[in-house]
């Protein structure tokens, strides 16, 4: 088998039909040896049902239930469950383009790379506000193996941005995939988890291929699994950012230190702006709020700079961070926040 197409499903009852509707037809093509792979991941909604439908009805998809044990979990059980030489990775609320997989398996048999060992390919994105426009600027050749020293262009966008972040513009070779897997048996993370993922990925491919073509569209959702607020949001970003530290050092020694570093202080005002502007409560805005201030992670990082590339709301945000009164700045932003909310919602009613 060539293809394994691995998807976590979580919450995804509004999306997941238009996500296989791009996917199936190209899975089902004749002479296409292929598999899709649902891992639906404790949803709440529909989802299971859907999910089992589709592997009913599909001789190539398979669904597989673990409750909500996370997206990165959710992969690695994917991975596992994979019978493909290599492995794809898509989000249930986003879409592959129609010719996506005919497109990668050409990129694999090009004749300029068919005889020089690599274990990634990697292809750009878009949004689907602007589905023509790519999502990333990356500065690699097409069509060219980057091995050995090479790889440093990879290490190097990785470390200074988040634009190879994602899991799911990349195409893994099932091996390298099976061995990362052996080598991180215990994590559990929400967030984080692409980072961690693709930073193992880089670091133990004998080579990686860049495809600079447009095959999946993103589309945001802040309802899926790692949307809106959640409790677990700078734990889990610590964790991650703690393991990510051993790459940076084995990749460059001090070189890339203060650029991740910032890139920390961001994650610090994301946190934030998750928390202040979600639906939550005043009171647990509050709490919440002291409780990120008190953790030695937003002490160490909230007050460096952010990356010259960070959100406008993220530098606002930090802005309040580094202010005098800080706390009750943000606290009263995410009061002005909930006012606004409930006067919409008030409105609605009328």
């Amino acid at each position: 088998m060539i293809f394994s197409v691995i998807v976590p499903v979580h919450n995804a009852e509004k999306y997941i039909k238009e996500m296989m509707d791009c996917i199936i037809p190209q899975l089902g093509k004749s002479g296409m040896d292929a598999e899709l792979i649902l891992i639906e991941n404790g949803s709440t909604d529909n989802s299971p049902a859907i999910c089992d439908k589709y592997a009913a009805d599909n001789p190539f998809v398979f669904c597989y239930h673990y409750g909500k044990i996370g997206a990165y979990a959710a992969r690695k059980e994917g991975i596992k469950k994979s019978m493909g030489q290599w492995l794809i990775f898509a989000d249930a609320d986003d879409l592959l383009v129609p010719t996506a997989i005919e497109d990668i398996c050409r990129g694999l048999t090009d004749a300029s790379i068919a005889h020089k060992p690599f274990d990634i390919v990697l292809y750009n994105a878009a949004t689907d506000k602007t589905p023509t426009k790519r999502k990333f600027n990356f500065p690699f050749e097409e069509s060219k193996v980057y091995q050995g020293a090479a790889k440093d262009s990879f290490y190097k966008v990785m470390c200074e941005g988040d634009s190879l972040n994602a899991m799911w513009n990349k195409c893994i070779k099932r091996e390298l995939a099976i061995d990362v897997l052996l080598q991180d048996k215990d994590m559990f993370l929400n967030y984080g988890e692409d980072l961690l993922q693709t930073a193992a990925f880089l670091d133990k491919a004998r080579g990686i291929v860049y495809l600079d073509k447009i095959l999946y569209i993103y589309r945001p959702n802040d309802k899926g699994l790692t949307g809106g607020y959640h409790i677990e949001y700078l734990p889990n970003q610590e964790t991650a950012w703690n393991k990510f530290d051993s790459y940076v050092k084995k990749w460059g020694g001090e070189r890339f230190v203060t650029t991740v570093d910032r890139r920390k202080s961001l994650t610090c005002s994301i946190a934030i702006a998750k928390l202040i502007y979600s639906d939550q409560p005043v009171s647990v805005k509050l709490s919440e709020l002291s409780n990120i201030f008190n953790s030695e992670f937003y002490k160490r990082y909230s007050q460096m700079p952010l990356p010259d590339w960070a959100p406008e709301e993220s530098m606002e945000i930090h802005r309040l961070q580094i202010s005098r009164g800080a706390l009750q700045k943000l606290f009263l932003s995410g009061v002005k926040y909930s006012a606004k909310a409930v006067a919409k919602r008030a409105i609605r009613k009328k």
